[in-house]
């Protein structure tokens, strides 16, 4: 096999509680993942000596500082490969949206330089590595429905989630994860939205349940930094939402529809205004 094509899927917090913080300042979480749809899509192809990275939006760096770089070159170091690597990724998740789009380019080429080279790295060995690149690369690993734990990186598989139509708003400002981490107030932490959605998920029940549990305790920043994130959401009750979350640190948010024809109403209504994005949950973050 000398070239290998996969895609690589974004995610969405459906709820994100924060418990505690370690004394290296990472903080403690739980959160219900999912994969959904809305994937870039990555080349593989052996090459003779060193990496090589190709991307189509320019305003992506193309060397060591793009995770998909980082990710061939710890996985070619760890496994003594002597072999190069071509890297290429069509980019269709939004950067910096909290969609974990270079973790999810990341996973991608971690599994698909295990398949590439035939070292029979397991899920887990695979997940190892990832979590050296970020806390969401073991998830985008796995990908489907998932409880995130400690950074992210502790998964537990969950009930997968019924279909749904998400709407996804990306607003043109943007917001650094850093800055609204650091800007977290210690009175948050603890909150139970991620029980009180899987209580209900165990249960088999439907998203007129399940919206009602959908919960993120960073909102409480983001939305005073970035108010058009509240302006979203309320857009997207109004074209009849059954819930909706800003996913990650944000900016983007999320709406829950089991109509479609809604949701491409909405779609059609604003685009332009945001980046607008119809996508659906799946069951895997690589395909």
């Amino acid at each position: 096999m000398g070239e290998i094509s996969l895609q690589a899927r974004a995610k969405l917090n459906l709820t994100l509680d924060i418990v505690g913080k370690r004394s290296d300042g990472y903080h403690l979480l739980e959160s219900v993942m999912q994969s959904i749809a809305l994937a870039d899509h990555i080349l593989l192809r052996k090459r003779a000596r060193g990496i090589t990275l190709r991307v189509d939006d320019p305003h992506i760096p193309a060397d060591e500082r793009n995770t998909a770089w980082r990710a061939a070159e710890l996985f070619l170091s760890r496994l003594k490969i002597n072999s190069g690597i071509e890297i290429a990724i069509e980019k269709n998740i939004p950067c910096e949206a909290g969609l974990g789009g270079g973790s999810a380019d990341a996973a991608a080429v971690l599994y698909g330089l295990n398949l590439l080279f035939d070292t029979g790295l397991s899920q887990e060995d695979l997940r190892q590595l990832g979590v050296q690149i970020g806390a969401d690369v073991p998830f985008c690993l796995v990908g489907g429905t998932q409880l995130a734990e400690g950074i992210g990186d502790e998964l537990t598989e969950l009930r997968h989630v019924p279909q749904a139509m998400f709407a996804l708003v990306k607003p043109a400002a943007g917001i650094s994860t850093k800055t609204v981490y650091q800007s977290l107030e210690p009175t948050v932490f603890g909150t139970e939205y991620s029980k009180s959605f899987i209580r209900r998920l165990a249960t088999g029940q439907g998203w007129s349940d399940l919206a009602l549990e959908l919960g993120n305790v960073l909102e409480s920043v983001t939305t005073k930094l970035l108010p058009e994130v509240n302006e979203w959401k309320i857009r997207l009750l109004d074209f009849g939402a059954l819930g909706v979350l800003m996913s990650g640190s944000g900016p983007t948010v999320f709406g829950v529809f089991l109509d479609r024809d809604l949701a491409q109403a909405f779609h059609d209504k604003w685009q332009g205004h945001g980046q607008v994005i119809l996508t659906h949950p799946v069951g895997r973050g690589i395909g």
